[in-house]
């Protein structure tokens, strides 16, 4: 992450030339229940002055192929290789409006990954499983037990839940049942979609990660900069550390990390803070 943070794109000149990825992994299931692991990329494209276009592309990867690589890919900390998993074309989107009322349009926006549409689902990825359902008390503290019902947030489509009353409850609601199934409500299910289904040996229990492979990436990733792109994302990193704040402890951790990742980064680091490592 830091060398994303610390590059040229950590910086960039406006949302026009801004790229974004998930680092969560998602599934993609189709109606023969096929899984593919998904992430999901956002690349920019130069549009009109007051638009902005952006390409959207997905990642995906086969379940069983997952061992083939030297890291967990449901590890939020690594990226998929696109030479091996090439980014697939999926649409455009076109932001061409600004909003009306920002508090409205802009605040009261609860994003929760909880909330998926048929044919994507939920992967095995720690860090999703615990924004599932951490996001979702996280929205009901800070807007209310109804913030779906806002306008910014509720389904576009026609819906039915059997949700009454509670804090900043705006529906209106006449019918006296509110639970499923009733023969006095004429509410019948939703059209049921196939979820991904895995068959587990043994136990689950809470370790860290064997795969980590923590210093790999970001190695290829800046090697792979040109001499100015290196030069400049060696100054960055010299400044912060150059902070007097830091302890010498904390700037030789920093450089060691470093060096595992590129020893020659390491080096240079460390030479511009007169550090021997």
């Amino acid at each position: 992450m830091f060398t994303f943070l610390f590059d040229d794109v950590g910086i960039p000149q406006d949302y026009r030339h801004m790229e974004g990825f998930g680092v969560n992994t998602y599934t993609l299931i189709s109606k023969a229940r096929k899984v593919h692991y998904v992430k999901f990329h956002w690349k920019p494209t130069c549009g009109l002055e007051t638009t902005l276009n952006g390409n959207f592309f997905i990642q995906t990867m086969d379940p069983d192929h997952g061992d083939k690589f030297d890291f967990d890919p449901l590890d939020v900390t690594k990226t998929w290789p696109e030479d091996i998993l090439p980014l697939q074309p999926v649409g455009r989107l076109v932001l061409n409006k600004n909003i009306d009322n920002f508090f409205a349009e802009n605040e009261q926006l609860a994003f929760c990954p909880t909330i998926v549409v048929p044919g994507i689902y939920y992967s095995d990825d720690k860090l999703l499983q615990t924004r599932i359902f951490s996001y979702a008390d996280a929205q009901r503290h800070r807007i209310g037990p109804n913030y779906l019902q806002l306008p910014a947030n509720a389904p576009k489509c026609i819906y039915h839940n059997s949700h009454h009353d509670g804090s900043t409850n705006f529906m209106h609601r006449d019918e006296e049942v509110n639970y499923f199934p009733s023969r006095f409500d004429p509410v019948r299910e939703a059209k049921k979609y196939p979820i991904s289904s895995n068959v587990l040996m043994g136990k689950r229990e809470k370790c860290i990660i064997e795969e980590e492979n923590n210093f790999k990436q970001p190695g290829e990733r800046y090697r792979c900069w040109a001499q100015d792109r290196q030069d400049r994302f060696i100054s960055r990193w010299v400044e912060a550390l150059s902070d007097p704040r830091l302890t010498h402890e904390i700037r030789s951790i920093w450089i060691s990390y470093w060096s595992q990742a590129d020893e020659s980064l390491g080096q240079k680091i460390g030479k511009h803070l007169n550090m021997n490592i």
